[in-house]
């Protein structure tokens, strides 16, 4: 289960106003779109699911946890809220594994997730695989999740440099996933927000094109509009090959003034 434990008796989980936008596309390359993304600003949760399987049907996998988590209804306790998050995407799991055993031994399903929950000053996010959640503060962008993915890993030990990871043989190599195996262990974290925080999820159709050098003037050019941001940033990975499937949603955090 989760590792945060609330200690707060705030009744309202809202302090920041959000303004955010969701975009995917299918790219220049694939036949097939099996992304699926989720803006569920009603209830302050954001997913990113990027589906992996191809004909054994990756876009089940991905619209299984969008369409799950679209039925999140947000708990007066922060705990409940979390817990309730953490087993609507396990039980999505469960249903791509009964997915998978349909279609043969051969069969891989599975997808990765990014899903971010924002209460009051706090942003909480789920992930498995390689789709990301970055934070623009101050003129900084920071990658906020680490890749559950084979080259990651060698760069963490050192064999490969990080400049190195998208052009190797086993770059699409992913480790964790959303349905790949019976038990699922989701990374999980939180951030304090702050005013003017900007933050993006995506799947890895964004930054396998778009270097993350490239990223951060097309925020620069767009920090009030998070419409025109997403939409900039679609555009600029599909200029730069569009060789992937791509989602991404905006997010911006405006504090509220009672």
């Amino acid at each position: 289960m989760s590792r945060y434990t609330a200690h707060n008796d705030q009744l309202s989980p809202i302090s920041f106003q959000i303004s955010s936008n969701g975009v995917t596309d299918t790219g220049r390359v694939r036949e097939k779109n099996e992304d699926s993304i989720l803006v569920h600003a009603d209830e302050n949760i954001w997913i990113v699911a990027d589906g992996m399987g191809g004909h054994h049907a990756g876009d089940f996998a991905s619209q299984t946890i969008t369409n799950n988590l679209s039925l999140f209804k947000q708990h007066a306790s922060l705990d409940d809220s979390i817990l309730l998050l953490e087993e609507n995407i396990l039980n999505s799991n469960s249903v791509i594994r009964k997915k998978s055993y349909k279609l043969g031994r051969s069969a891989t399903i599975g997808s990765t997730i990014v899903c971010v929950y924002v209460w009051n000053n706090l942003l909480f996010t789920f992930w498995a695989g390689d789709s990301r959640l970055y934070r623009y503060r101050n003129g900084c962008l920071e990658r906020l999740t680490e890749d559950h993915s084979y080259v990651e890993e060698l760069v963490r030990m050192g064999k490969i440099e990080a400049r190195d990871a998208e052009e190797h043989p086993a770059a699409n190599v992913v480790l964790k996933a959303v349905g790949i195996d019976d038990n699922l262990c989701l990374d999980f974290e939180y951030f304090e927000v702050e005013q003017d925080d900007i933050y993006i999820i995506c799947s890895d159709g964004l930054y396998k094109d778009l270097a993350e050098t490239k990223i951060t003037p097309i925020i620069e050019s767009n920090p009030e509009d998070m419409t025109e941001l997403a939409q900039s940033l679609l555009a600029a990975s599909l200029d730069a090959g569009g060789t992937d499937n791509t989602s991404i949603i905006t997010l911006k955090m405006c504090q509220k003034v009672n």
